[in-house]
């Protein structure tokens, strides 16, 4: 995306879409909004729910907030648009980009749950080093089993994407003595990460791996990363996290290499279909544990995050400088 023209930077009409029923720690409100974006005075700001828009203040709009798109209402009205803010990390479920004009910069959140999600990687990693999810099945059939175990120090991680998250996790593991594998497609080095290599060299690294952890985006390069043979790649008594998005697991996969006892254990907190139904047998595998997506979420001062990318892009915009956590329209991430 090229330059912005600066003649709406200190005046922007702005379309805030909340979510009706969601949890209110993330709605954003216009209180925020006029708290957060010092480098500007909105010449117009409508707050909204879906389900009451004001299609004429969208047609408006120069940017919209939204932590839901809806792309097709957005291709088709809101043609004055440069900057959407979503206030999702994800947005796999709005690829590919067709529906987005060329001269429309789409940001995410990207970095707002890293403080968060490197604390419960730090717990998780922790709990699988020392066997809490098979400690947890025994507990369940009543069962005393001791197995001990050692200090995490050179327990060997390997990371699949170190981006914002990733390099959140890498950091608080490597404080804690593990030993750091990533994995990221430009391959650059990441402070905390004793290796860096890129994806094309995954499997190479599997047979060397106590621990995977998953932090990627859901792509089309990642759909379906991890299924049988990867899992068989792993050393015996390795286990996995997956703090990505439940399709980049193979879930009947996971739990034959669970169940069979190739894995020790696994954690998952992300799941193609949320709230996991009731009748998935995913709730009774062994020595699996499943969080209900929780491992990113800090609602605390969550929105005042996200609207801080958007300062800080409109401040890049009148400077002519380039805005951050732009969503590549080839990558979808």
């Amino acid at each position: 995306m090229g330059k912005i023209s600066d003649d709406w930077l200190h005046a922007p009409r702005i379309y805030v879409e909340n979510t009706r029923g969601h949890d209110p720690s993330y709605e954003v409100t216009a209180e925020h909004v006029l708290r957060n974006l010092p480098v500007c005075r909105p010449a117009e700001l409508t707050c909204r729910y879906s389900d009451e828009r004001n299609i004429e203040s969208l047609r408006r709009a120069d940017i919209l907030i939204a932590g839901k798109l809806d792309t097709s209402l957005i291709s088709r009205e809101a043609k004055s648009l440069k900057i959407i803010q979503c206030t999702s990390a994800g947005v796999e479920k709005y690829a590919p980009l067709e529906w987005l004009d060329p001269s429309v910069a789409l940001t995410n959140a990207s970095g707002v749950h890293a403080e968060k999600v490197g604390e419960f990687a730090l717990m998780a990693t922790l709990m699988l080093h020392a066997h809490v999810p098979a400690i947890a099945t025994k507990q369940r059939h009543h069962r005393w089993s001791r197995t001990l175990r050692g200090t995490s120090a050179g327990c060997r991680v390997l990371i699949y994407g170190v981006g914002a998250l990733g390099g959140a996790v890498a950091k608080r593991l490597h404080s804690a003595g593990f030993h750091i594998t990533g994995i990221r497609r430009s391959g650059e080095p990441v402070e905390s990460v004793n290796l860096m290599t890129t994806p094309d060299h995954f499997h190479e690294c599997l047979p060397f791996t106590d621990v995977l952890i998953l932090a990627c985006p859901l792509t089309s390069a990642t759909s379906g990363l991890v299924g049988a043979s990867e899992l068989a790649a792993l050393p015996e008594g390795a286990s996995v996290l997956n703090i990505a998005r439940g399709g980049v697991v193979d879930h009947s996969a996971l739990r034959d290499a669970l169940e069979s006892g190739h894995l020790s254990g696994a954690i998952l907190d992300v799941f193609e279909k949320e709230p996991l139904p009731p009748n998935s047998e995913l709730w009774d595998i062994p020595n699996l544990m499943i969080f209900p997506h929780v491992s990113a979420d800090a609602p605390e001062g969550y929105v005042d995050r996200c609207l801080e990318i958007l300062a800080d892009n409109l401040a890049r915009a009148k400077a002519g400088r380039p805005l951050r956590n732009v969503v590549d329209r080839q990558f979808g991430y």
